[in-house]
């Protein structure tokens, strides 16, 4: 039996998230080793979006991956995946740094084949649950990160190379080399088959976004249920807006916060809040 450790890296854009595959994979990085640890090949490869046209900012710099890497490297996510099961051979057992890895692999692998054939995912392993029980390994929450890991166990890495989907693949694999302990694995393989992300729904968080109905940031005042005027631009904390509105009617001020939320349906939901700043008189 091989083991296979793969990463992936993933793009989400926020303007315009498609709810049924909110996560669309742009990288595949693999390492194999065979059943006596042995370095038996690497696995890398790019794909070309089909989902969104743009790369989300944050994913762009932390990953280095552009539109521009991915139209020109790039092949379609089933031709990509079909390379990697090729890759993973008939016996193996895969394994992620974390099991959002395998959610997220399966929930691609279903959008773009709904009859699609899930047995690789029969023999998985999070690594980052397994490693959690080595001594030598630092973690909070028994929660290990990889680059904790990797330095724990003294494994060389380059800083600027992380969060390229080889790149961690292959740090994954030494950790994994490293801290093999056949009982003690093979308690930890289980059938991924049925894990999913269960999206109850995505937050929107660009106010510019062309999903949102302006009108909603209408604001009544609790007060006296009067419409109120914005006396603040509006302001992202987390996931959700807020702003000062002030009633002309009643004169109040209060502080507004609005939750956006696109649900399964590709319905658009909007929690809203307002509150009266009372007045403090010295």
């Amino acid at each position: 039996m091989d083991y296979v450790i793969f990463d992936l890296e993933w793009n989400r854009y926020s303007k315009k998230v498609k709810l049924k595959c909110p996560d669309e994979i742009i990288q595949i990085g693999a390492v194999k080793y065979d059943e006596n640890l042995n370095y038996a090949g690497s696995f890398n490869c790019f794909i070309r979006p089909s989902l969104y046209n743009k790369i989300e900012t944050m994913v762009q710099e932390i990953t280095g991956i552009t539109m521009d890497t991915l139209k020109q490297h790039g092949v379609p996510f089933s031709k990509a995946f079909k390379s990697f099961r090729e890759f993973m051979g008939r016996d193996c057992v895969l394994m992620s740094w974390g099991v959002q890895d395998a959610a997220i692999l399966r929930e691609n692998c279903i959008y773009y084949n709904r009859d699609i054939n899930l047995g690789f995912l029969k023999n998985f392993a999070d690594l980052q649950s397994y490693v959690a029980g080595d001594k030598r390994i630092e973690s909070e929450q028994n929660q290990p990160g990889l680059k904790n890991s990797v330095i724990s166990l003294g494994i060389e890495y380059d800083e600027k190379t992380l969060h390229n989907a080889l790149v961690d693949a292959t740090l994954s694999g030494e950790v994994f080399k490293r801290t093999f302990n056949k009982v003690r694995f093979e308690k930890c393989i289980f059938d991924a088959r049925k894990i999913s992300l269960h999206y109850k729904g995505i937050h929107i968080t660009d106010i510019k976004s062309g999903l949102i109905n302006k009108r909603e940031f209408l604001m009544r005042c609790p007060r006296c249920g009067k419409f109120a005027s914005k006396t603040s631009g509006w302001y992202r904390r987390g996931k959700s807006f807020f702003a000062i509105h002030r009633c002309r009617a009643c004169k109040s001020d209060m502080l507004s916060m609005m939750e956006i939320l696109l649900l399964p349906d590709e319905n658009i939901k909007y929690k809203k809040k307002t509150s009266i700043i009372e007045k403090v008189e010295l």
